[in-house]
């Protein structure tokens, strides 16, 4: 990998040439107040109202309350392990590009957590804009992909501002798990 600038010498202006980047991870790196590995709004803003919300309204009357804040770890182990190659190695499009494709079971081995929770992690993270996922099937097996966001625009009260200008306002029926809703 090389971070060397490519320069058009025909009119002496320097010319960024880069691979194209995952989901919104150009915005990150364009960003004027420079490169950051990850977005520092979301771990100040986002993610504590993420978990103060659900700890004071979705479990406010529960006896024993759920680790929500695992959501920060399964956040950056998706970004961990996001798909990078635009094309594939026959120069077809890649259809996995920007997503996080790991399995349950790899998931469960990373973060030490049942795979309820797994769902459950997902469910909070894209119901507040910070993810997004998709289900994706080859042959019968199904895989779940998800699409998490580098550079997310947030309110200065932390939350997700999506691609048309809207705040994102979480469904805190998602915090629940499936028996639960039910």
């Amino acid at each position: 990998m090389s971070n060397v600038l490519a320069f058009n010498n025909s009119d002496d202006q320097p010319q960024r040439h880069r691979k194209p980047l995952p989901n919104d991870k150009s915005i990150l790196l364009d960003n004027e107040q420079g490169f950051e590995v990850y977005n520092r709004e979301l771990m100040r803003k986002v993610f504590p109202r993420i978990i103060n919300e659900a700890l004071d309204v979705v479990y406010a009357d529960y006896k024993r309350k759920p680790e929500i804040r695992d959501v920060v770890a399964f956040y950056f182990l998706l970004q961990s392990y996001i798909d990078g190659n635009h094309k594939r190695a026959d120069g077809s499009l890649n259809d996995r590009f920007g997503a996080c494709f790991l399995n349950y079971e790899t998931i469960q081995e990373h973060l030490r957590i049942d795979r309820s929770r797994i769902n459950l992690l997902a469910n909070v993270l894209e119901t507040n804009g910070v993810i997004r996922t998709t289900g994706h099937y080859e042959g019968t097996k199904r895989f779940k992909w998800y699409f998490p966001s580098y550079c997310p625009r947030i309110t200065d009260d932390g939350y997700i501002v999506n691609e048309f200008g809207e705040i994102v306002k979480p469904d805190f029926s998602a915090y629940q798990s499936k028996k639960k809703r039910t």
